[in-house]
């Protein structure tokens, strides 16, 4: 081999190690920049994991206080139910009473006064339809049914004609040849409610004051 190509070899063989020198610096470079870019990484992994956290926490709380106020709706619901069910069973114990002392509505004297009386009754498809009458009056030949309510709406008149008088017929077959007279009562009676009444036929039983006023001189039999 002559000088010359052993001087040529000598430049190849440093060019390979200049570029295998460099190439290590670059892979040492870019392992480095690998190594910060994991670090960063896991750095905000770790905040993500942290935020998570804290808002899995902040759910738990939320959850939970939701929860509670659910228990707190639902108790009060059951408390306002009940205050409500004993204001009506007071609203109807009240007309009870005073149509008991009296035994009076629409001019008829009656011999006696049930509060509360339940019936049923099967349609041809076996279908049991049932009802419940606040309060009745009866006598020999004509019979009074009460719709008591706290406050008496215009449905109640309504329902009280077209459906309920039908059910106690029905409920009771052996009354239904008897003469029927209907009324309302509440401490509160809405004016179309009133004027419905009237139309109707159906007396009104209401507060005067303190006193039972009744109005019963429009009534018509059912």
């Amino acid at each position: 081999m002559s000088i010359k190509e052993i001087e040529n070899y000598n430049q190849d063989f440093a060019s390979v190690w200049a570029a295998m020198d460099r190439t290590e610096k670059q892979m040492a470079e870019n392992a480095k920049q690998m190594a910060e870019s994991n670090a960063r990484m896991d750095e905000r992994f770790d905040r993500t994991d942290k935020r998570i956290a804290e808002i899995g926490e902040r759910v738990d709380t939320l959850a939970a206080t939701v929860d509670k106020s659910y228990a707190e709706f639902v108790e009060t619901r059951k408390e306002v139910g009940k205050m409500g069910n004993s204001y009506g069973m007071y609203v109807e114990s009240y007309f009870f009473e005073s149509l008991k002392k009296s035994m009076q509505f629409g001019g008829v004297t009656y011999k006696h006064i049930v509060n509360g009386e339940k019936g049923s009754y099967t349609l041809p498809d076996e279908t049991i339809i049932e009802d419940e009458i606040d309060i009745i009056m009866h006598n020999g030949d004509s019979i009074a049914i009460i719709e008591v309510k706290s406050k008496v709406q215009i449905d109640d008149v309504i329902d009280l004609v077209e459906r309920k008088i039908v059910n106690y017929k029905l409920m009771s077959p052996q009354y239904a040849h008897k003469k029927f007279y209907l009324g309302v009562a509440g401490f509160f009676i809405k004016k179309d409610a009133e004027k419905e009444a009237l139309r109707c036929g159906v007396g009104i039983l209401t507060l005067s004051g303190d006193n039972l006023k009744i109005q019963d001189e429009h009534l018509i039999v059912f």
